[in-house]
C-alpha cells in the first residue's frame, strides 16, 4: 500500500523496526547514513521520500538488500554484530 506521499507503508514500518532491532535511536541512524535527524524523522513519518544513495547507505548499515528494506521483507534477519558478541 502506498501513502499519500508515494512512500510504501512497508518502508516506514521496516525502517522503524530495523532501527529498533539494531538498537539505534533516530539520531544514531541519521548520523550513520549522513542525514539530519529531521530528515530521518520525516522518513519514519512518511513526510519525504528516501533517495537511492540513502537506500544504499541503509543497505550497508542493516547489511541487507534494499529491496528487503523498501518492501518490508525478511526483517527477522539476524544482526551479525550482535550474534557474534560475547
Amino acid at each position: 500500500m502506498i501513502s499519500e506521499n508515494g512512500v510504501p507503508f512497508y518502508l516506514i514500518q521496516t525502517l522503524h523496526s530495523l532501527r529498533l532491532k539494531y538498537g539505534m535511536n533516530s539520531i544514531d541512524l541519521a548520523e550513520r547514513i549522513g542525514v539530519s535527524l529531521t530528515t530521518y524523522e520525516e522518513w519514519e513519518r512518511d513526510s519525504s521520500a528516501i533517495s537511492f544513495n540513502h537506500m544504499l547507505k541503509l543497505e550497508e548499515v542493516f547489511q541487507m538488500p534494499s529491496k528487503y528494506i523498501y518492501f518490508g521483507k525478511d526483517i527477522t534477519l539476524s544482526n551479525p554484530e550482535r550474534t557474534n558478541r560475547k
